[in-house]
């Protein structure tokens, strides 16, 4: 999945509609939209029961698995398998998927069709699938031959459907409804569809993950002959920004806590799921050096925003929305898949457990999400009197702290912080509480004080 497709909304609005060209005929969609469903990418093991029983409580029926990313070179096609083949998961149907490299010359090829073939029958190795997806970026210019690579390929691995991912400008283009009828479906994505402008960064301005500004082209999609379904943005990106506004790259291998954790880094809440930090001496973060004076920048989809394009998708007739990405090993997804489809709140609950470690649990669907804006969440322990509570490790917590610096066994309070917690999961920390009978327990602006739980 290409995290760079730059195409500036203005172009797309004002590509060849008048060409003289009659639009495709929409598919009417008979039912409501489908649950919701995912891509999965850059993961070779299979989902874990908590996974699955995430999935099921959010209806979700298909994951779309990133199987092989290949190119074309040298006349033959060069791949290289991210996963296995894998059957359906307990209910849950999983499509392959292929990420083509951007280079063009398979679409004008005599071999690329029947190599391509090949290429995906061995890697099913007799496995049964009922779909294919494609993700290529084609160039505008190009569609007219990627359509006809894609309907002699769907004749060659028939009875297998073919789908692909698409750029969201395509129903605009004269070729668009040519190109539609050459697959069963498509995907197209409406997110990176602009990149940050370096006198816009200077002026704190970026381009959020969940971007309203793509309402356009989400409704232009309604013409679309053949069904489709609403890329959405689920995933987080911590980007770099030079001193004179120019993109230094985003960061890989991060974590939350190396964000929101980092010293002399103070949080600039901007809106619309973007927060911005300014480093004022050189430093590394996720083993990344960062000059002084850079600029980092934390974004994640704006809960809101993700609601209302999916209710604009809903309108203009997709059969259903695909987030990128499911969460996963290495990847940094906003939010869970019980929390996309609920819209109840978190339901936090305190163990304490003989040993005095706390465990914080998330009952429900619904996530507690990443809070960067506020300095992250925090776990508040009190009690009446000191002696309650013991110098321990912070375990999976960031860090405890003790307000005024205090040792923890002459204080009446001790904080523990946390990144966030998703639905289902929970938290531990290491021993912290010495009498588990005399606690208090809250989450600032999530839950009131209440009395700690029985030990366990």
């Amino acid at each position: 999945m290409n995290f760079a497709r730059n195409i500036t909304l203005a172009a797309c609005c004002l590509l060849a509609g008048a060409c003289g060209k009659s639009r495709p005929v929409a598919t009417a969609r008979s039912k409501p939209m489908e649950p919701p469903c995912y891509w999965v990418w850059h993961r070779s093991n299979a989902l874990k029961p908590a996974e699955l029983e995430n999935l099921r409580r959010a209806g979700t029926k298909t994951l779309y698995w990133q199987a092989v990313e290949c190119g074309w070179k040298d006349g033959k096609w060069d791949a290289v398998r991210i996963a296995a083949p894998m059957a359906e998961i307990e209910g849950v149907a999983v499509i392959p998927v292929y990420r083509i490299k951007p280079e063009t010359d398979f679409l004008g090829s005599p071999d690329a069709v029947e190599s391509f073939a090949r290429l995906f029958t061995n890697w099913a190795d007799g496995g049964k699938f009922t779909g294919l997806q494609l993700d290529f970026d084609c160039p505008d210019r190009l569609l007219d031959r990627y359509g006809k690579f894609l309907r002699e390929l769907g004749q060659g691995i028939a009875p297998v459907k073919i789908s692909i991912t698409a750029l969201a400008s395509w129903p605009r283009h004269p070729e668009f409804a040519q190109l539609a009828g050459s697959v069963s479906a498509m995907a197209p994505m409406f997110y990176d569809l602009q990149a940050d402008k370096p006198e816009d960064v200077l002026k704190s301005r970026f381009q959020p993950m969940a971007d309203l500004k793509s309402r356009a082209l989400i409704e232009s999609w309604s013409a679309c002959p053949v069904p489709w379904l609403a890329g959405l943005p689920n995933f987080e990106r911590i980007s770099v920004f030079n001193l004179n506004g120019s993109l230094s790259g985003h960061l890989r291998g991060w974590t939350h806590d190396d964000l929101f954790f980092k010293e002399g880094m103070k949080p600039t809440a901007l809106g619309e799921g973007i927060t911005s930090y300014e480093t004022r001496a050189f430093t590394s973060l996720a083993g990344t050096p960062v000059s002084a004076g850079s600029r980092i920048v934390y974004r994640t989809p704006d809960q809101e925003a993700l609601a209302k394009l999916s209710q604009v998708a809903d309108e203009a007739g997709a059969a259903g929305v695909i987030y990128f990405v499911l969460p996963g090993p290495g990847i940094q997804a906003a939010f869970s898949a019980g929390h996309l489809a609920c819209k109840s709140s978190p339901q936090l609950e305190l163990i304490l457990h003989e040993n005095g470690s706390v465990v914080l649990k998330n009952g429900g669907p619904a996530d507690l999400p990443a809070n960067p804006a506020e300095g992250a969440w925090t776990l508040v322990l009190e009690s009446e009197t000191a002696g309650i509570f013991r110098s321990g490790a912070p375990g999976n917590f960031a860090r405890v702290t003790v307000p005024g610096g205090l040792p923890a066994e002459l204080a009446t309070q001790v904080v523990l912080h946390f990144s966030k917690l998703a639905g289902g999961e929970s938290i531990a920390s290491g021993p912290v509480v010495a009498d588990a009978k005399r606690v208090l327990w809250s989450v600032p602006g999530i839950t009131a004080r209440a009395v700690a739980a029985g030990t366990k």
